[in-house]
């Protein structure tokens, strides 16, 4: 299939339709162009590439991966003698370091899933006989919707199911045995092999926190750019890429339209691990759409060669572990109910409105990243049977125990210090202890799947929740950094946030994130925190200095505390890819 029909399927005339209920959930498309002559077209690659180069070196990220993806969306309808030029081989291949080099960042202490690395020495002679016999034996009976190769490759993987990552599979099939019924119904209604459930292990256990090198995120691993084409959002409340019904229903869309493009789920399953734009490419190289004719060509990476066996292996233990020695503590099935909040409130207080706690409500919505809903009306999840008991108490709360926060138009770029350090913000009302903080400590859910799973069955919904924000007014006679204000220091002790320090203290709560801009997302024991109070602010704050020598023991976090500005803003304005400085080096205090 030529890359430009290709292109055309995934980003031009053919978007795919999402639910009508989230007004995120639109599909991006590219609208199409002239064609243009191949020396314009290398230059915009050229100069795309460049831009992500220059965006990396400056450790700017998002900037890096938003260019590099629209150098990957330019390529696409290319011809293959204009990519197999000397010239834009080796733009490629620069884009293709960028890429890595974006994926090495910010890597976990080990990935999620099954994917491997490395290609794995198949067994062989009576290792392969023994295996293959045992393999029919237990499969007596059994159909799939799925097509299954037992080929030594298969097998080999059948065989490190049971042995090497035994434990692995044991704990990913019994998590998924949580999600599996509401998966098969997803993908039941959107027309996808109900087998391929069985890809969640390979690309992630079951797992709804997990997070690849490539910051793949969730129970199927969607990266940014594509969840967002599938209508995952992401912001600084929501992360519904951790969703697994949001994403559920997402994956089976984007293997739909890769079995669509491809005709055949062998390449589909592929596209989805190494990219469309990458397994057409090898297409073109090998000559051949047979999935083992490419697995044996040095055009896939060893990781997307592995991909197919091991997601047939996948599917034979998936189906019946107990005949592969597994041993699978079933789970009950995900189950809640739904409550509509209408503004954004504390989990806290809606766990006991729901009778229940908040590790349960954060695993329930595992796409939540802070201690409340986000501002503007959400879909709630709550345990099955407390619904109309959370309702009663949301619709009978005192208007004087509902706390109102203004919200603030977010733009591209911004992050939450970022907003409250840089813009005229109304401060947030002093929070009712009983109430809890509207913002807390971001963490993983405690809930266990084998406590989620003690709630009873019931069906589950399906309908995305509907989120927003509402959009403050900026005050613009107000100027963009205020003259500081007076304040007192405390050293923060063993469990502070700067929520319960407001409590604590009966102080606005949007005040005290405006004075600690860096302790927002955590503090820890002896961090100085600064309080509104009556004390003169130091000198040394109230001085327009211009530089600072570092000294011994000093970081980049108490440097910028002890002059009121943001850490990112010091290595923004002194070049800095990391947060490692020494003694004697001299820092701007300001922009150029």
């Amino acid at each position: 299939m030529p890359i430009s029909v290709l292109a055309t399927l995934l980003w031009g005339m053919a978007p795919v339709q999402m639910p009508a209920p989230s007004p995120q959930a639109q599909v991006a498309t590219v609208p199409a162009r002239a064609a243009d002559s191949d020396a314009i077209r290398i230059q915009r690659l050229r100069a795309l590439v460049e831009a992500a180069e220059m965006a990396l070196e400056a450790d700017e990220e998002e900037t890096a991966t938003t260019r590099s993806d629209e150098a990957d969306v330019l390529t696409a309808d290319w011809p293959a003698e204009l990519l197999k030029q000397a010239e834009v081989q080796g733009l490629l291949q620069r884009l293709k370091d960028v890429q890595d080099q974006i994926a090495m960042e910010d890597a976990p202490e080990a990935g999620p899933g099954l994917k491997a690395q490395e290609e794995v020495v198949s067994i062989s002679g009576d290792d392969l006989r023994a295996e293959l016999e045992r393999v029919r034996a237990a499969e007596q009976g059994a159909t799939y919707d799925f097509p299954i190769d037992l080929n030594d490759k298969v097998l080999t993987w059948v065989n490190l199911f049971g042995t090497t990552n035994r434990g692995f599979m044991e704990n990913a099939l019994g998590r998924a045995s949580m999600y599996m019924p509401m998966v098969r119904q997803v993908f039941a209604e959107e027309g996808v092999p109900s087998d391929l459930a069985y890809l969640a292990v390979i690309e992630s256990g079951f797992r709804n926190e997990a997070k690849s090198r490539a910051k793949a995120v969730g129970m199927w691993q969607f990266i940014r750019s594509t969840g967002r084409i599938y209508g995952l959002t992401a912001n600084a409340w929501v992360e519904e890429r951790r969703d697994p019904v949001k994403a559920t229903r997402a994956s089976a869309r984007y293997l739909k339209r890769l079995y669509e493009i491809t005709g055949d789920w062998y390449l589909a399953a592929s596209s989805y691990n190494a990219g469309p734009l990458t397994l057409e490419r090898a297409i073109q190289n090998v000559g051949t759409r047979n999935f083992w004719d490419l697995a044996r060509s040095r055009w896939l990476r060893a990781e997307t060669k592995n991909y197919i066996p091991q997601l047939c292996a996948a599917i034979l233990v998936g189906r019946n572990p107990e005949r592969y020695g597994l041993r699978i503590i079933p789970l009950m099935p995900y189950a809640y109910e739904t409550v509509t909040v209408s503004s954004m409130t504390s989990l806290t207080v809606l766990a006991r409105f729901a009778g229940t706690d908040v590790a349960m409500l954060k695993a329930l919505n595992p796409e939540l990243l802070r201690g409340s809903t986000p501002p503007g009306s959400y879909l709630l999840r709550v345990p099955p049977g407390k619904a109309m008991d959370c309702l009663r108490q949301l619709a009978g709360r005192p208007v004087g125990k509902r706390p109102d926060f203004q919200g603030q138009a977010v733009r591209k770029g911004d992050t939450l210090v970022k907003a409250l350090s840089d813009r005229p913000l109304s401060p947030l009302p002093a929070v009712p202890r009983d109430l809890g903080g509207p913002i807390e400590a971001t963490t993983k859910p405690e809930m266990t799947p084998q406590q989620l799973s003690a709630v009873s069955q019931t069906p589950a919904s399906l309908a995305p929740p509907a989120t927003g924000a509402s959009t403050g007014a900026r005050n613009s006679a107000v100027p963009s950094e205020p003259e500081p204000r007076a304040y007192s220091v405390l050293r923060a002790k063993q469990g502070d946030t700067l929520a319960k320090l407001a409590r604590v203290h009966k102080v606005s709560l949007g005040e005290l994130m405006r004075l600690n801009p860096d302790s927002v997302k955590a503090l820890h024991p002896g961090d100085e925190v600064r309080l509104p109070g009556s004390v003169t602010v130091p000198t040394r704050i109230a001085t327009a200095a211009t530089a600072h020598r570092v000294q011994k023991g000093e970081t980049l976090a108490s440097i910028a505390r002890k002059y009121g500005v943001a850490t990112r803003d010091l290595k923004a304005w002194n070049r800095l890819k990391g947060d490692r400085i020494q003694a004697g080096q001299r820092l701007r205090l300001s922009a150029r």
